[in-house]
């Protein structure tokens, strides 16, 4: 067809009258709208094959501003066309997208979206990306950018798309296939910018030459740093391998099948390319956790520790409860006055969305996505032989609740318990549900006016947080709310079925439950094991702990364990003993030190009661003494096991006087040195040690900043 001809429509009828599409355009009356809107689709038509060729014809051109060709997109009903920023605008007055009433629903698609679409599937030569069960569920899902559009156009993660969805039956998969096909287009652009080239496919790339190119274009893309050896996206470094493998068995898997656009012309190129994909996928299986992998799940767990321990607050999840009842009562209200609105629902359905989802402490998606059918689905079972062994109480819960069974992750059941309050505001919710809901729509928290069936519970609750004054909006999330129930079950003290059962209400196996939602609060870990600690650090555990557990211990902080013999007074005096013994003792004495050996150490029993403190001159008088008058001289034997240990309290002048002297360093919550405790031990002649001073330093820079100590 002559398409640089003058008269364009003088030409079709001239030459090309023949043709059946010719022949019904002109059917119409002469200078008719329908006459020139079919010209106009004939034309629009030519020049979308032209644009598949490069040869950009807009339907509008501004000659004062050049634009480059890649700017134009065309419209997927007219194929018309358009610079990117008016490709919207002319959807609403597109005269192919009006002509069809049933989806001006869909005018708040992305429009770019569904463009990369039609030039993908017009572009492809096996006609076969367009028969693919990811067009029609997946595509149109998808980013409107250069990302989402080479995962289009490439055939290869067109069929690994296709297969993820066969694979799972819930529609919301098709998000995460999204996500994944979007994974592998973003390594593969990387890998055309690193070899210079843009027409190689994912199916060139999988050779085992292109193993360390396609590593480094992962580093990139993941954002690796070599020297610090950290990850922007480590997570993706991780899972970026499996999809790989993936990859590689469903190009085998093609190949194999000689599926349209993965044919050999022998069998020898056949077997030839089978063997470098196996080749491939073994240094996939091999290297990439040497090369990536475990790097990027070294540098998660450390960021996930690095970061604080968010947890919501008791009164912050009270005052979000109470302000969601006030908003559902209100919009209540304005229902029974038939004042309601599509804002009204939309935020009715948000309440109730967050209200259940921080009552029950579930993840997002399992109340969510709760169909009409599964809540009214009456699954109460009539046991009575369990309802004989329940109290009262638990026999008026199990009446007060009702019980929802919804499929959660992984397909499992999952339990969502619905109080009688909440039950009544979903009954208003379901009363009002044909107003502002299509019919075809079965999840009971549609949100009016969304592209997606089903309302978003983390937008319900990060919504509703940022209303109320709260001290921390950021901690109420699902996720946090799982872990805060999680982490103080463990002030309970319950049995191993009864966190299996709750475990299993969580939605999650007992193993995750303590490996990933039971985390360790630092409250907990300074409180309690630190009374292990102390009682280590004093060399011994008191014989009235014995069976007691953590919490049945009861540790006096103004009680120290004060060793009357400290290491330097028993060096003291082993160094007097040992001075005296080589310079008085005589051979003649020495049968007689035999009996020496074996004996009660002085420091240990004869002294248990006497001051620790003593001088070397009364060491030294003592043993002479004993050395004069034959009386058998009692030498310590250190090794023996450490002497014992006593509790002594601190009097109210020795607090007063560390207090006193110390001051300085107590209300600036830092410690002094040895030298200056030595010196306030001189000063005040006080009888404790270093060591003992210091931890009671430590316990009123504790009460200092608690309030308590003045």
């Amino acid at each position: 067809m002559d398409i640089a001809t003058k008269n364009f429509m003088r030409h079709l009828q001239r030459h090309h009258i023949n043709i059946k599409e010719i022949e019904d355009i002109f059917q119409h009356p002469k200078n008719s709208t329908e006459r020139k809107n079919a010209m106009a689709l004939l034309r629009n038509e030519t020049n979308f094959k032209l644009y598949l060729q490069g040869n950009v014809k807009p339907n509008r051109r501004n000659f004062d501003n050049i634009y480059d060709n890649t700017q134009y997109y065309p419209c997927a009903y007219c194929k018309g066309l358009f610079l990117k920023n008016f490709l919207k605008r002319h959807v609403k007055v597109c005269i192919a997208f009006n002509r069809n009433k049933n989806e001006r629903k869909q005018l708040k698609l992305n429009h770019i979206s569904r463009s990369h679409t039609v030039t993908a599937c017009a572009a492809d030569p096996t006609n076969v990306i367009s028969q693919l069960n990811v067009k029609e569920q997946v595509f149109d899902l998808m980013k409107g950018d250069d990302i989402a559009f080479q995962a289009k156009k490439d055939l290869l993660i067109a069929h690994f798309g296709n297969s993820y969805l066969k694979k799972h039956k819930r529609e919301r998969m098709a998000y995460a296939c999204s996500t994944r096909m979007r994974e592998l287009s973003r390594l593969l652009i990387s890998f055309r910018k690193l070899i210079d080239n843009e027409n190689i496919g994912l199916k060139d790339l999988l050779q085992p030459k292109h193993f360390e190119p396609v590593l480094s274009a992962t580093r990139d893309i993941v954002g690796y740093d070599p020297f610090k050896k950290t990850f922007k996206s480590p997570n993706f470094a991780m899972h970026l391998g499996t999809s790989l493998k993936f990859v590689c068995d469903e190009l085998m898997h093609l190949i194999m099948k000689e599926d349209n656009g993965f044919r050999c012309k022998s069998d020898d190129e056949r077997i030839s390319w089978l063997k470098n994909i196996k080749c491939f996928k073994k240094l996939v299986q091999s290297r990439w956790n040497i090369e990536l992998g475990s790097l990027a799940n070294k540098d998660l767990q450390e960021k996930k520790w690095e970061k604080p321990l968010l947890l919501p607050l008791i009164s912050d999840i009270k005052k979000f409860r109470d302000g969601i009842l006030n908003m559902v009562n209100n919009c209540k209200q304005v229902f029974v006055n038939n004042e309601d609105n599509q804002n009204t629902y939309k935020d009715l359905v948000q309440c109730i969305l967050s209200l259940l989802i921080i009552f029950n402490r579930r993840r997002i998606g399992d109340v969510q996505f709760l169909k009409i059918k599964d809540y009214e689905i009456d699954r109460k079972s009539h046991c009575a032989d369990f309802e004989k062994i329940l109290t009262e109480s638990e026999k008026i819960l199990t009446k007060s609740y009702k019980r929802v069974v919804n499929r959660g992750k992984g397909s499992r059941p999952v339990v969502i318990l619905v109080p009688e309050e909440v039950q009544g505001f979903i009954k208003i919710l379901l009363e009002n549900r044909n107003k502002y809901i299509h019919s075809d729509n079965d999840y009971i928290f549609a949100t009016p006016g969304s592209t997606i069936k089903w309302g978003k519970g983390d937008v319900a609750i990060r919504n509703l947080s940022k209303k109320f004054n709260l001290e921390n909006p950021l901690a109420i999330s699902s996720s946090k709310l799982r872990i805060h129930i999680a982490t103080v079950m463990q002030i309970l003290s319950l049995t191993k079925q009864e966190v299996k059962q709750f475990s299993d209400f969580m939605g999650h196996t007992l193993k995750t439950h303590e490996e990933f939602y039971e985390l360790p609060v630092d409250i907990y870990q300074t409180a309690k094991i630190s009374k292990i600690l102390l009682m280590m650090d004093k060399g011994c555990v008191p014989a009235e702990y014995k069976g007691k557990s953590l919490s049945q211990i009861d540790l006096n902080p103004n009680l120290e364990y004060a060793h009357e013999n400290n290491d330097a007074e028993m060096d003291d005096d082993l160094t007097i003993l040992n001075e005296i013994l080589t310079s008085s003792v005589t051979p003649e004495d020495s049968q007689n030190n035999l009996e020496w050996q074996g004996t009660t150490s002085i420091i240990g029993n004869a002294n248990i009661n006497k001051p620790v403190a003593s001088s070397s001159t009364s060491k030294h008088s003592e043993v002479m003494s004993r050395k004069q008058t034959d009386t058998p001289l009692e030498i310590p034997d250190v090794r023996k096991k450490p002497t014992t240990t006593r509790k002594r309290n601190w009097t109210e002048w020795e607090i007063a006087s560390l207090d006193n002297y110390f001051k300085n360093y107590i209300s600036t919550g830092t410690y002094p040195s040895t030298r200056e405790i030595k010196k306030f031990i001189l000063d005040t002649k006080i009888n404790r040690n270093a060591p003992v001073i210091t931890s009671k330093i430590q316990h009123l820079i504790k009460l200092k900043f608690r309030g308590v100590h003045k």
